[in-house]
């Protein structure tokens, strides 16, 4: 076999493998920077090829990869965080020893925890009173919070401060045959919204209702 048809052998077999292996360029982006490519295609006056665009698409893609990468690490610190902060409020609340103390703790916790600027306590039985089928219809199919961000909401739970509420969560505590419900909102319009996760706040919310029904008891 002569030497020039070893190397269009060779030059098959690295075809090949690089078309069945698309990302290799992307998990190997150092070997970009060892290619050189044409800056000008022989046959045209373009200054730019097909190669030259190739090479930039993939250098590119690499770029977004890493910025995705980062975007998830930091996503996953805030969430340890946000889990310590769970836990610590989780610990003071089991430590109380009566049902106001418990709300002294989840007025002064949740507002940071939350980050947020108000908070609002109502209830279905008592001195904050607040209409139960009013209050239910917000929390449909047994759900515990609600992000929908209904306008109407701002005025029933924010009274007196619903010029100033821009998003706003609510959160279910079931005690018995009745329950309580924190309102909590922010002047920050993208601070609560419907896709955001309520695993953790959820947690603590049974947290919470464990601990008022063993203190009614």
């Amino acid at each position: 076999m002569s030497k020039k048809d070893d190397t269009s052998s060779n030059e098959e077999l690295v075809q090949n493998f690089l078309k069945k292996n698309k990302n290799f360029f992307i998990k190997n982006p150092e070997l970009l920077k060892e290619l050189q490519f044409p800056l000008k295609d022989e046959g045209s006056e373009k200054v730019i090829d097909l190669q030259v665009y190739r090479y930039k698409k993939i250098n590119q893609e690499n770029i977004d990869l890493q910025n995705q990468m980062t975007q998830i690490l930091l996503a996953g610190k805030s969430h340890v965080q946000t889990q310590k902060r769970i836990l610590r409020s989780s610990l003071k609340i089991l430590n109380c020893k009566s049902i106001s103390k418990v709300f002294n703790v989840i007025l002064s916790d949740f507002k940071t925890l939350l980050d947020c600027d108000y908070i609002n306590c109502f209830s279905t039985h008592d001195a904050l009173k607040i209409d139960a089928r009013v209050a239910k219809s917000y929390f449909r199919d047994k759900a515990i919070t609600n992000l929908n961000q209904n306008s109407k909401g701002v005025l029933l739970f924010f009274p007196n401060k619903s010029q100033l509420i821009k998003s706003y969560i609510l959160l279910k505590i079931n005690n018995q045959d009745s329950f309580f419900v924190l309102a909590m909102g922010s002047k920050d319009i993208n601070k609560f919204n419907p896709d955001q996760q309520v695993d953790l706040i959820e947690y603590l919310i049974k947290i919470i209702e464990i601990k008022i029904n063993q203190l009614t008891l």
